[in-house]
């Protein structure tokens, strides 16, 4: 009996505690509300369309062949086609980095920071792992390339970015082109120091009011700070809808309604390739904090768990697919474990679509 009752005892103290460690994940992070109507927010007029059949085999395609929860297609400036759940602020994983591009445009612009400075001349290190001489001398430019040639632990790595990670010392700043989340968090950092707004204080008043987007708030941007590293990661959480109003932005020369938002030049600059890729296609290059598909004349944002943007300069065409990951670590995990499908591919089979339907 009382062998019993301590196996049963023991089980009740793991339950608790498996009990306790979910509570902790879900209550630790900050909750993303679906959010109210932003009240700048302006409606969008719908684009002529050539072909309305082509329309109705997207949506026919969409359920059958992918489970994205979100699509929008923007045709200069106006929407050409809508479904799910647009307008529901979803994390964009990855997808920040591309955010923050637009950011940095402005920024630079606006004189708050330099493409040449260095991070000692902007007092960047990292106590809990220092940087090097060498490491210090890496520039804004080399980070928005991702070549800065600082190879540590950082906030918010896939294994896979752990696994290729170089070793510590063996490339100089700007010589390499490794995918790091050091880089970009860092340029977080950099950008809320110099500008003295937070990344979305900034983007709101920056980019959404001047846009009408319907439901980005400051708050959406939220921070996992670990104890590995003194830099904490940004996180955005952004609706589908909203994210299609900012490519709008990269496929018109960074001009909404005729106001230029983000300055052309930053447009082409930070879209033009400066790193060769050669395993991840189609993208074929890397730009500032953007994906290249140098092959189909379009850039790409890219985020874990089916977060996609092809921004479609030529045919003045943004197309925008999502996916809901979940607002906590515990439903994140449940979505990679169980969730849905949704490709780079079935994106691209959505563009040309859209393409044949707008000309």
């Amino acid at each position: 009996m009382k062998i019993k009752l301590a196996r049963a005892a023991k089980m009740g103290g793991l339950l608790f505690a498996l009990l306790a460690a979910i509570g902790l994940v879900v209550t630790s992070l900050p909750v993303i509300s679906r959010g109210e109507r932003n009240a700048f927010a302006t409606t969008l007029q719908p684009a002529s369309v050539k072909d309305s059949a082509l329309i109705e085999q997207a949506y026919a395609y969409l359920p059958q062949k992918t489970q994205f929860d979100a699509f929008v297609a923007l045709k200069d400036g106006r929407q050409l086609a809508q479904w799910g759940e647009a307008d529901l602020p979803i994390n964009t994983h990855s997808v920040r980095k591309s955010l923050l591009s637009g950011l940095y445009g402005i920024a630079i612009a606006r004189g708050y920071i330099r493409l040449d400075q260095t991070l000692g001349e902007l007092a960047i290190d990292d106590k809990v792992k220092p940087l090097t001489a060498l490491e210090k001398s890496a520039t804004v430019r080399d980070l928005l390339m991702s070549r800065s040639g600082i190879y540590i632990e950082a906030a918010g790595e896939a294994q896979g970015m752990k696994e290729g990670r170089p070793r510590r010392g063996s490339h100089r700043p700007g010589e390499f082109f490794y995918y790091n989340n050091w880089d970009f968090n860092v340029l977080g950092v950099i950008f809320e120091r110099r500008t003295g707004l937070s990344i979305g204080q900034a983007f709101y008043e920056w980019i959404a009011k001047p846009t009408g987007m319907t439901t980005f708030k400051p708050g959406h941007v939220i921070y996992d700070q670990p104890g590995y590293t003194e830099h904490r990661q940004f996180v955005i959480f952004m609706s589908a809808a909203d994210l299609a109003r900012f490519g709008m932005l990269y496929a018109n020369n960074g001009a909404w309604n005729g106001h230029q938002v983000i300055p052309e030049a930053w447009i082409r600059e930070s879209t033009q390739p400066y790193s060769d890729i050669h395993d991840m296609p189609p993208f074929d290059a890397y730009g500032y904090l953007w994906w290249l598909d140098r092959r189909n004349h379009v850039v790409w944002a890219d985020g874990w768990g089916g977060q996609f943007m092809i921004v479609d300069a030529r045919h003045h065409l943004v197309v925008v697919a999502r996916n809901d990951t979940g607002r906590s670590l515990l439903q994140m995990g449940l979505f990679a474990a169980f969730g849905k499908d949704g490709w780079r591919s079935h994106l691209q089979t959505l563009h040309g679509m859209m393409v044949g339907a707008s000309d």
